[in-house]
């Protein structure tokens, strides 16, 4: 049973489906997020001046992959979210990011957008 609603980007259903060795991995991680999404998550900024991560947090698939994501009762009160997709959404809910390697885990997002 979750405790928060999910809600998936685009960019995290792609990579999903690119990342399908360890597909299963990401769903349970996916499940733990959604039991309770402060619990064993790391809370991201922007420590190397290229990306703004603020309100976003990062959750461990393994050594080499993480989950990207907002909490939408975290990131409504907090005005320097610029990853904030919570606007018709409860405040129960999880927006599920991307997924990826720890080193580029948005790195795909821009080149999606590029495309």
């Amino acid at each position: 049973m979750s405790n928060y609603e999910a809600a998936y980007e685009k960019l995290f259903v792609q990579n999903l489906n690119r990342y399908s060795a360890i597909r299963r991995n990401i769903r349970r991680r996916v499940e733990r997020v959604l039991k309770d999404p402060y619990h064993n998550t790391e809370f991201l900024d922007d420590i190397t001046g290229k990306l703004n991560l603020i309100g976003c947090r990062s959750a461990r698939i393994d050594r080499k992959f993480r989950i990207i994501f907002v909490i939408c009762e975290e990131c409504r009160n907090m005005y320097e979210c610029e990853y904030c997709f919570c606007e018709d959404l409860p405040d129960q809910t999880v927006v599920f990011l991307t997924v990826g390697p720890h080193d580029k885990p948005m790195q795909s997002n821009k080149t999606e957008k590029q495309s």
